[in-house]
């Protein structure tokens, strides 16, 4: 039986949530934050948060096909390398401190996901999507990782296409996940 991926040796600690959940992180020794906003949204840093803070800003649309007819930003590969790139410095510091990431998004499901998602193959290496993306499950159980912020990160990352095959199950339970979601409110009303 292979380790659970809850076992993962990672060289900084790395979290995801919604927008409303960020000050249920003030006592969990935070070091880094990642903002994924809405183009305008200003940057709103935490008061007791005393780190470094990154915000990028696209909309949560996953083909250029949806931005052109949502009037969205969609998130595009320089964008993402500047999520790997955050990922970089919090893992060269992490040889000399402890690092604790924090990436939200509004919803702390699609955009923040997929760039927790990037940011753990980055930091294990090619070849353990499918351990990354069960470590994120496990951390987050409502990710439904951005499709494109993922093609993206594949193709930075080199991994000629794993991000985005490992992701397809997910991705092809959703209605599944839409139904069974609806259900359970419906049991809690």
């Amino acid at each position: 039986m292979p380790p659970q991926s809850h076992a993962l040796k990672l060289p900084y600690r790395l979290s995801v949530c919604g927008k409303h959940e960020i000050d249920n992180f003030s006592a969990r020794r935070l070091t880094h934050i990642l903002s994924i906003e809405d183009p305008g949204t200003p940057q709103e840093t935490p008061a007791w948060f005393k780190g470094i803070h990154w915000q990028i800003q696209f909309h949560d649309v996953e083909s250029m096909r949806e931005a052109i007819d949502f009037d969205a930003t969609a998130p595009t590969e320089p964008q993402v390398a500047e999520i790997l790139h955050y990922g970089e410095e919090c893992l060269a510091v992490s040889r000399v401190r402890r690092v604790h990431l924090l990436v939200h998004c509004w919803a702390g499901a699609s955009r923040s996901t997929a760039a927790c998602y990037a940011l753990l193959v980055q930091a294990l290496g090619t070849g353990r999507a499918k351990e990354a993306l069960q470590y994120l499950r496990e951390i987050r159980p409502e990710a439904f990782p951005n499709l494109l912020v993922v093609k993206h990160a594949d193709h930075l990352l080199g991994c000629g296409g794993e991000l985005v095959r490992v992701l397809a199950p997910l991705r092809e339970n959703f209605s599944q996940m839409v139904e069974d979601w609806f259900a359970k409110l419906s049991r809690n009303e």
